[in-house]
């Protein structure tokens, strides 16, 4: 692309048809011969800095795709710093080995890398946030309800927090009022309208096995809504009534007798007790106390439900350093239980691989097996789920067919640049024809493929090159390789690093772009510590190349096997250590050092190019600028003479004398 420069002569005349004898006076003439010489050199300049641009798009494009391959090939290789490895992608599948199917008890996510292997997980009990309700009232709900005073409110774990209720507030406002403390208290609450005259109110935990703690301050607010009650129900139900509970140590209880005096008694309890010998045993002390109006049973939930009839507060409290009531999950610390308990705070129950009895406060269960989660929908002790964690292939096929695609974008990219026509010259579209910088480029690309490809490496894989240059992908013969070789596939693609002892292990992915083999010794002290890392095992001085930390031996960074780790448990001796590269490996490094977009060899070309445009756009300028500055000049000259000529007339002796003013001559 390339532009005639040009000076605007304005709106000036041009007097070059004044003529005298043999004198001409003319504006084309002047410019052409004092101006144009300057514009001439402005459009070689231009015509230079259009070629370089050219080039810095071609360039552009050129690194760009070099980082798209590079992109591809760091999601098939542990040695990328960036991407994410698929390879350590996983999957989960469920069966369920019950009547119930697996997906309404549980659904799994699996992080990358986490372990592969099969599991059986049964849930005995998911967990659940208490939820309580009021007694029916009788009047709507936005009806004052006439009682005066104070509650504590608060889920365990939270804050608890006084709610102060007026005479002329209605289970609305006092809805409303506990919701103003939710954020502290971890309890909401709601109202349900039976009709035009019944409502009901309903406390909610925030969170799964946090119980609500309640007590009436005054008023008995909570007691006139039939909140509160005479019964503490536990919210553990062991799987036996007559199997021992393991719990050991006493408790009080206090609520008994009629009056306003409460009489408590204590209860002994041995770990050999059973949950039915817990429930006699509770009795016969109350009996033995004179409390005829306290008593215990299992409720239907086979959970210690415990009741007072005396009409005083029931208070539980486990003896210093017991734990028998909150073994049971009976509530203790002075709380009164809710009349109408709709459900329970419970923790999630599971068992996994044989290990039973196993709690979480959610059912949201992170952290039983590494890597996985579990969010658990439902209970069902008879229906184990088998879980088994094993490589995502379709992702690693994914991210192979990405692979393909960028590299054969690639390709297309260098055919088109060494296009040529039919006389042999290059074609339009080759910007960078003979271009040294994307020869290598492609050559390295080009001699990594064909290498593995030789050695069967990749065509294993159903991975080929066609007549063409251009990769393509036998799906069923992958899919095959990855279902059967799994490890197999991984070793082509990523760096993979051996040794010849099992007491040295790889510490980690390979990051190293090392290749070959290393002859190293290793010694230890009495402790077994790592004393000295010796390579080759006959050199006599420690290697540079390592460092040691503890157990841990890796390469020194800046030496050429920055990026290896391994971990040592012998007592020293002499390992032999095998580093190799995969395709994505070794492509990688290729696309990186010619497409890094900071230190880049196309990144080098692409800036020295654009420093030079910026020195060659001042030139222009500079050139311009002079041209239009002397064009501004010549039209002003020349006006001059044309006013000049028509106040003295033409005559030869003003044009001799102007023009010779001016050039030195009228000739």
């Amino acid at each position: 692309m390339s532009t005639v420069s040009s000076v605007s002569t304005g709106s000036a005349i041009d007097v070059s048809s004044l003529t005298k004898g043999s004198y001409t006076v003319s504006l084309a003439e002047a410019v052409t011969t004092k101006v144009q010489p300057y514009l001439d050199r402005a459009d070689a300049v231009k015509t230079e800095i259009n070629t370089n641009s050219t080039s810095i798009v071609a360039y552009g494009s050129m690194q760009s795709l070099l980082l798209s391959l590079q992109s591809a090939v760091a999601n098939l290789s542990t040695e990328a710093l960036s991407g994410s490895n698929s390879f350590n992608a996983r999957t989960a599948s469920l069966a369920s080995l019950g009547s119930t199917a697996a997906s309404s008890i549980m659904s799994v996510s699996v992080a990358s890398g986490t372990s592969t292997g099969s599991h059986v997980v049964t849930v005995d009990q998911l967990a659940t946030a208490e939820v309580d309700t009021s007694a029916t009232q009788t009047v709507s709900s936005t009806t004052a309800l006439g009682y005066t005073g104070s509650f504590v409110l608060g889920e365990s774990g939270m804050t608890a927090q006084t709610i102060t209720v007026t005479s002329t507030m209605s289970v609305t406002d006092i809805v409303a009022a506990i919701n103003g403390y939710s954020n502290y208290t971890g309890v909401s609450a709601s109202v349900v309208s039976v009709d035009s005259s019944h409502s009901v109110m309903i406390l909610s935990g925030v969170d799964t096995d946090q119980t609500i703690s309640m007590s009436d301050v005054s008023g008995n607010v909570l007691s006139s809504m039939g909140v509160l009650g005479s019964t503490a129900t536990g919210t553990v139900a062991p799987s036996s009534t007559t199997t021992a509970l393991g719990l050991s140590g006493s408790f009080t209880i206090a609520g008994g007798t009629s009056g306003t005096t409460a009489t408590s008694f204590s209860v002994s309890v041995a770990s050999t007790a059973t949950l039915s010998q817990i429930v006699g045993a509770i009795n016969s002390a109350a009996t033995a106390a004179g409390v005829t109006n306290v008593f215990a049973t299992i409720n239907s939930s086979g959970e210690l439900s415990i009741t007072t009839t005396s009409g005083n507060a029931l208070v539980l409290t486990d003896g210093t350093g017991d734990t028998v009531l909150s073994g049971l999950g009976v509530p203790t610390s002075g709380t009164t239980s809710a009349v109408n308990q709709i459900y329970s705070a419970k923790p999630a129950i599971l068992s996994v691989d044989g290990v039973s009895g196993i709690q979480r406060s959610t059912n949201l269960v992170t952290d039983v097996v590494s890597g996985l989660t579990m969010n658990l929908t439902a209970a069902d002790s008879s229906s184990p789920i088998s879980l088994t964690i094993k490589p995502d292939t379709a992702t690693v096929a994914s991210a192979i067919s990405s692979f393909v695609t960028a590299y054969n974008t690639w390709e297309n990219f260098v055919a088109a640049n060494e296009a040529t026509t039919s006389s042999g010259t290059a074609a339009s579209s080759a910007v960078l024809f003979g271009n040294q910088t994307l020869r290598d480029a492609s050559l390295s690309v080009d001699g990594t493929l064909t290498g593995l490809i030789r050695d069967n490496s990749l065509a294993g894989l159903g991975i080929s090159l066609n007549g063409n240059n251009m990769l393509t992908i036998n799906s069923t013969t992958l899919s095959t390789q990855l279902s059967t070789n799994f490890s197999g596939a991984l070793d082509v693609f990523g760096a993979v690093a051996t040794t010849s002892s099992s007491s040295l292990q790889p510490y980690g992915s390979n990051y190293s772009t090392y290749s070959g083999t290393i002859d190293m010794k290793i010694t230890t002290d009495s402790s077994g510590n790592v004393t000295g890392v010796y390579v080759p095992s006959t050199s006599s001085t420690t290697s540079t190349d390592f460092t040691v930390s503890g157990n841990v031996i890796s390469g020194a960074s800046g030496s050429v096997y920055s990026g290896m780790s391994f971990q040592y448990s012998g007592t020293g001796g002499t390992v032999t250590i095998t580093s190799t590269q995969g395709v994505a490996a070794q492509l990688y490094q290729v696309t990186n050092n010619y497409g890094n977009s900071v230190t880049g060899s196309v990144q080098s070309l692409i800036s020295s190019l654009q420093s030079e445009n910026l020195t060659l756009s001042t030139q222009y300028n500079t050139d311009m600028d002079f041209a239009n500055n002397y064009a501004s000049y010549l039209l002003s000259w020349y006006s001059t003479i044309e006013t000049q000529i028509n106040t003295y007339g033409q005559t030869s002796a003003v044009m001799s004398e102007l023009l010779t003013a001016q050039y030195g001559s009228t000739s």
